[in-house]
């Protein structure tokens, strides 16, 4: 069983806009397009006659792939695009013999692919930017809400839930940026024939390829890259950065739902997560998703690198691209999308945020009050002083504050005012609201 095409898990792992794009239909309207427009300026080129354009025009309208015989051809051939010509040709009759005239199986090949991949940049934009604004608007509504922020999954300083979400968003808005440079960097159709010489077209070879790749919406490559993958490998690690950036969200989201910490909860309804076993369990199965999806993405990087090392003026290796490129797509959308619903209705627990904060009874503001020190005793002394009393605190079970408090040392130098600011969480949180706020007015909405 394929996950992508399972009639019950397919949605968990992939997206039906992106097996519509990468579909066996999709792939056929592709060939069909390409080679109805290459008749199409050749013709108004003067390399095949006007009539038999006119011809393959009129008869392409009511062209059905034979399925089973194209099958059984395309296995036999190992390409899927000589089938499909040979099947188009008889549907023209006569015309049909000037049909991909000058053209090569790679050509219509990767053509099509361009094509696919145009869309679906498309898709995944329109959705990551879903993505974007929900970042946004937690990163504004959570501007203030205390939480601990954590390194090495261990408590460090307090901050806020906003400040956290701004980080998610501020990465979030270049992937969007990438993303939209990727996209304005026209995808580049390819034309030229065997070697991409323009041998089999004559003189005006050149011509053909620009005008084709007009008609289609593609940019013209200045030569060919039949043995030159770099595109390729730069759309797939583009698109599967963005599911590792989803997934680097997800994985956070997961920790935060745990029971130890209930920082914040799915949402979804009653159902979502739960166990058959354990009624009480609902697991945090979107983000857990949105990981897998990351990392299967990731894992399709090294496969299009490896493509790009070629023999010559062309070998084999584009099967690896056609495995890879679709399935890495398949999950970033998944991951853009998977992530956006779960950002849409998480449910964040401001309370469980303060408790979490407060668990270690006030350890977490010794480098606050050591810094309320250091100006009068020094900071390498103030850091030897706070750091024996934490240790008191923790061999002893008690509070910073209170060890603070009967400590001799820190009475002299630290009021009482002043120790009870250092060990609010509230008042050493930095500038995090003011750098939310710059984050959001660095990328007006």
């Amino acid at each position: 069983m394929s996950v992508f095409t399972s009639r019950v898990v397919r949605n968990l792992f992939g997206t039906e806009p992106m097996r519509t794009i990468f579909s066996d239909d999709t792939r056929i309207a592709n060939y069909l397009k390409i080679e109805v427009s290459l008749a199409k300026v050749e013709a108004a080129l003067g390399v095949i006659p006007s009539d038999a354009f006119r011809d393959i025009e009129q008869k392409s309208r009511s062209f059905a792939i034979d399925w089973d015989r194209y099958r059984a051809d395309v296995e036999a051939v190992g390409y899927p695009v000589m089938p499909f010509v040979t099947q188009l040709a008889a549907h023209c009759g006569a015309s049909g013999e000037y049909l991909h005239w000058g053209s090569t199986t790679r050509d219509i090949t990767d053509t099509s692919f361009m094509l696919q991949v145009r869309d679906a940049l498309a898709v995944i934009a329109e959705d990551l930017d879903a993505v974007r604004r929900a970042l946004r608007d937690l990163s504004a509504r959570h501007r203030s809400t205390l939480m601990i922020a954590r390194t090495h999954g261990k408590h460090a300083l307090p901050s806020t839930f906003g400040f956290r979400c701004a980080v998610w968003y501020s990465e979030v808005e270049r992937q969007c940026a990438r993303l939209a440079a990727l996209r304005a960097d026209m995808p580049v159709g390819q034309f030229g024939g065997a070697i991409g010489t323009f041998a089999a077209v004559g003189p005006r070879g050149i011509e053909v390829q620009q005008r084709l790749m007009d008609e289609l919406g593609l940019a013209s490559a200045e030569i060919a890259w039949f043995a030159s993958r770099d595109r390729v490998a730069q759309v797939v690690f583009q698109i599967a950065s963005i599911a590792q950036s989803m997934a680097s969200v997800a994985n956070t989201l997961v920790m935060m739902g745990r029971d130890e910490l209930g920082e914040a909860s799915e949402g979804g309804g009653e159902q979502r997560g739960t166990s058959s076993a354990m009624p009480h369990k609902h697991n945090t199965v979107v983000p857990e998703l949105v990981i897998v999806h990351g990392k299967m993405a990731a894992q399709q990087v090294p496969v299009v690198m490896e493509s790009m090392v070629q023999d010559f003026e062309r070998d084999w290796q584009g099967h690896f691209e056609t495995i890879a490129v679709p399935q890495t797509f398949q999950h970033a959308h998944a991951a853009v999308t998977q992530l956006g619903a779960v950002l849409a209705g998480l449910v964040v627990h401001p309370q469980r945020l303060r408790a979490n904060l407060d668990m270690t009874d006030g350890l977490v503001m010794a480098e606050s009050v050591m810094m309320a020190l250091a100006p009068k005793i020094g900071r390498h002394q103030a850091h030897h002083v706070v750091s024996r009393l934490c240790n008191v605190a923790l061999r002893e079970h008690r509070s910073l504050g209170d060890v603070l408090r009967e400590d001799d040392e820190t009475s002299k130098w630290l009021s009482g005012r002043e120790l009870a600011n250092a060990l609010d969480p509230a008042h050493y949180i930095g500038l995090a609201e003011q750098v939310v706020d710059n984050v959001l007015r660095a990328h007006a909405d």
